[in-house]
Formats: structure tokens, sequence, C-alpha cells
């Protein structure tokens, strides 16, 4: 196999392919104009799940921007990558100085145009793999030739500052959503829905997950981009707290028999609302039964003090409440995690859950679980079913449970009166 094919993960041509053209256009036209879309965060995909995820992921992002760029720039944008930074596309515009309006406007507006674009498409572009991306840097820049300064340092310096001024936006819109996110903590603004979670051979309702949304629309309407950005800002711990209170308010309708899966962090157990007592209280108030909540660890927050959070999920055991584990297949501390905690639940994240009925690799890593649970005495549950095929193989497999837009939406309310027919 060419080398190019192993390391390019986009048809696009390399900088250094087309730097001969854009000293040409530099100096012909005395100016050149930059534009940088900053993907390199992509690159976590390819960590994960290797260089062919990485190289479908990139090959949407291009496709999707391309109908904007050629509407602006032409049908044939000069759009490129770089050698040994290839998550970084770059968007050369070649327009002589004298075109004052371009430069003085619609660069800018481009550049705005894409961070929009991009900001939305790319939970689509990176999925399964990646989750909650909100910040992919974009900015633009323009340099004037100089005819006393090599062309080719004045191409490296317009590359270097556009780079500058996406990280600065980025920057920005993080702190700005840092803002917004402190302050729907702080009023309560957060909504719950409630995803079913169902037995796979005949669809008996086991339980619902509580997952939080922010507003609707807005930039934190996805609850991993909220979990992103709280990890970024410090308010992981009382986002993971408002979210719990929320979801067990929000939680009258539950019926008996049925189960509620909360989500937790580690840092969880400085919680003075999250210790045994507090726990039994806010059931009782509920009318809910300890052995119908199911804790699901999450391991986006590294476990600090074992010791502590081990005593503390004992107690909450004590009481009668369950545990999963969450994102199972993910990584290797997660199996770790179930090992050590001997859950009731495990649950199988959605990467290798995606078009399994395709795949004969994740099957067998799917089967090995499988025979885990059993021999844990824990239960399997895949999260992200998307369709029927995967369902099918799932039960094929011997998965008990799943959830997913294949199993069933969330619904705001558990109450039968006002979500029948949700299902």
């Amino acid at each position: 196999m060419p080398l190019e094919s192993v390391t390019r993960s986009h048809d696009l041509p390399w900088l250094s392919d087309r730097l001969d053209e854009l000293i040409q256009a530099l100096v012909q036209g005395g100016a050149l104009g930059l534009i940088i879309i900053d993907a390199s965060v992509l690159g976590e995909i390819e960590r994960r799940h290797g260089a062919n995820a990485l190289r479908g992921s990139m090959e949407v992002l291009v496709q999707t921007l391309l109908p904007t760029l050629q509407e602006v720039l032409g049908a044939k944008p000069w759009l490129m990558g770089q050698a040994l930074e290839p998550e970084r596309l770059l968007v050369f515009a070649p327009r002589p100085r004298t075109d004052r309006a371009f430069y003085t406007r619609s660069l800018s507006r481009l550049e705005e145009k894409l961070r929009e674009h991009v900001s939305v498409a790319i939970q689509r572009i990176a999925y399964p793999y990646l989750t909650g991306i909100f910040d992919i840097p974009v900015g633009s820049s323009i340099v004037l030739h100089r005819p006393f300064h090599r062309p080719e340092s004045e191409i490296q310096r317009l590359v270097s500052e556009a780079f500058r001024t996406g990280e600065f936006e980025a920057e920005r819109m993080r702190r700005e959503r840092g803002g917004l996110l402190q302050r729907l903590i702080i009023e309560e603004g957060l909504s719950t829905v409630y995803e079913p979670i169902v037995a796979l051979e005949d669809a008996a309702i086991l339980g619902y997950e509580a997952l939080t949304r922010g507003p609707g629309g807005g930039p934190l309407a996805s609850p991993m981009v909220c979990f992103n950005i709280a990890q970024r800002c410090g308010l992981d711990f009382e986002l993971d707290s408002v979210c719990r209170k929320l979801a067990l308010r929000n939680a009258r309708g539950l019926e008996a028999g049925e189960a509620l899966f909360l989500n937790i962090l580690p840092s969880s157990i400085h919680d003075m609302d999250f210790n045994d007592e507090s726990v039994r209280a806010a059931l009782l108030d509920l009318s809910i039964k300890p052995g119908q909540i199911v804790f699901e660890i999450s391991e986006r927050q590294t476990i600090g003090n074992y010791t502590r959070f081990r005593e503390a999920i004992d107690r909450l055991v004590s009481l009668g409440c369950r545990i999963a584990v969450d994102d199972v297949g993910s990584g290797y501390s997660n199996l770790e995690t179930a090992i050590e905690l001997s859950p009731d639940y495990l649950k199988v994240d959605r990467t290798l859950i995606h078009q399994i009925h395709t795949d004969p690799q994740k099957q067998e890593i799917l089967r090995g679980l499988v025979r885990l649970g059993q021999k844990m005495k824990a239960s399997i549950i895949a999260e992200g079913i998307e369709s029927e095929e995967e369902r099918a193989a799932l039960r094929d497999l011997g998965v008990t449970y799943g959830q997913g837009y294949a199993i069933g939406r969330g619904r705001s309310s558990l109450s039968r009166r006002k979500a029948a027919g949700a299902l």
C-alpha cells in the first residue's frame, strides 16, 4: 500500500503540492487570503479507532465544506491540507489586492459562515467515534506581498496568523458557553428526558436512563457538549449534581418494577445531597424504592480516591441501589472499573454497536463482553441502537437489553397519562 494512502485522510492536495501556484498568485496579485479549519481534535479518532475511521470523518468534513466554498470562491476552491498536519484544512483565496470588497468584507463573512457550518455539522461528522465536540477553530488572515520578502516566508506567516485567529475565536466561544452553562446550573435551567431501556427479546421495559438537555436549538442542547464544556471550565461536579437533582425531581410516575438509571461522576461522593441518607429521603418522597435506582458510573472523570469512592458506592448498594458501568468497550479502564465494582449492568459503548451487523470483529468483541457479563452475573445493555439490523444482530449475540433511536426516543415525563404513545 502506498505511503500516501495510509497517511492522507482526504483526497486533497498538500500545501507543498501547490506552493509554487500560491507564490505566483501572491506575487502577481499582491495579496493572498486564507481560512483555516483546524479539525485536529478529530485526531483522537485515529488514536481510539484507527486511521480508516479518521479518514472517513475527514472525507465527510471536506464534502460538507465544498458547496459553501464553491458558492463563494468558484467551482474549484483552493482547498488543501498539510503533510504533517492533515487535519488542518487550508482554504486559500487568491484574489488581486485591488479586490478590496473581498478582502475587507467577503473573506470575514466566509470565515463566519464556515465556522457556523462546522459547529453544527461536527457532531454528525465525528459520530459515532467522538461526541460532544464543539470547538473546531476556524480563522482567517490576509498577507500583503512585500517585494523585498521571500513569498514562502509570507505564506508561512499567513498560515500561522490564521491559525492563531482561529484559536482566539475558539477560546472566546468556549468562555461564552462556559458562562452560559454556569448560569443554567445556577438557575437549574436544564431539562431531563428519559430514554427507554428494553429487553431485546420481547421489548419489555427494564427502565429509563435520565439524560440532560440544554435549551433546545442553542449551543448547549447536546448533553455531551454540556459536559465537555463543564470539564473544560471546572464545572463538571456542579453540572453532575444539578443533573441528578433534576432527574430525580422529574421522575414521578416511575412504575413499580421499572428502573431509573442515573449518571454519576466519581466526584459525586463529595456532594452532600448524594449520601445514603439523602438518597433514601429523596426516594421516599418520590415513592421510589432504592432497588429501582441504578447509578451509572461514567469514565468521563478519573476516580481520584478509589477507596473512598468504593465506600460510597457500597453504602448505596447496601441501601438497595444497583450499579452500572458506562461506556464498556471503549477502553481498558472501563473493563477494569467493571471488574473492580462487580456491577449489575455493563453498558456497551455505541462505537461498538454502530453497524455491528456488518462487522465480524465487533461481533467477536461483543461475544467476549457477553461472556464476561455472564461470569460477573451482570446484564449487558447495548447503547445507541439505531436500526433494526443492529437490534437483531445484538439479540442474536446474546445481548439482553438495549436503548437508542431504534428502541424509543426520550420522553420528558414518566407519567403514563402525559407520555402515552411515546414509545
